[in-house]
């Protein structure tokens, strides 16, 4: 018989051997990857700029706060803002930020240690 035929055994143990392979490769999620997150709020002042202002600022506080309920730190953030609503006086503007950002877990800094010698 030529010496190049394969046992049974030997070739199942090879097809799971790739398989366990790939599926550990294809699984594996990277490290310290970026989440992209994003949070919505509203805010409103007496004026236009007050309100979107106060809009943008709470939409970042509540991304800040979602990151950090995660462990996480974001960079990159980005604000969109609408228009809701003015009162019919003028005397209130009231305003929809959303903040989205890139969220990871910050790296850690490695620890110097002073080692004294005597």
């Amino acid at each position: 018989m030529a010496s190049n035929v394969r046992r049974p055994a030997q070739v199942l143990l090879l097809v799971l051997a790739l398989t366990l392979t790939a599926g550990a490769a294809l699984c594996t999620p990277a490290a310290f990857a970026a989440t992209l997150r994003s949070a919505t709020s509203t805010g409103w002042g007496p004026s236009p700029d007050a309100g979107r202002a106060a809009a943008e600022r709470n939409a970042r506080a509540a991304l800040n706060q979602q990151a950090a309920a995660a462990g996480e730190v974001c960079s990159g953030v980005s604000v969109t803002t609408r228009h809701l609503y003015t009162a019919p006086d003028g005397s209130a503007w009231i305003y929809e930020a959303t903040a989205t950002g890139d969220c990871a877990v910050p790296s850690a800094t490695p620890r110097s240690y002073t080692v004294l010698r005597t």
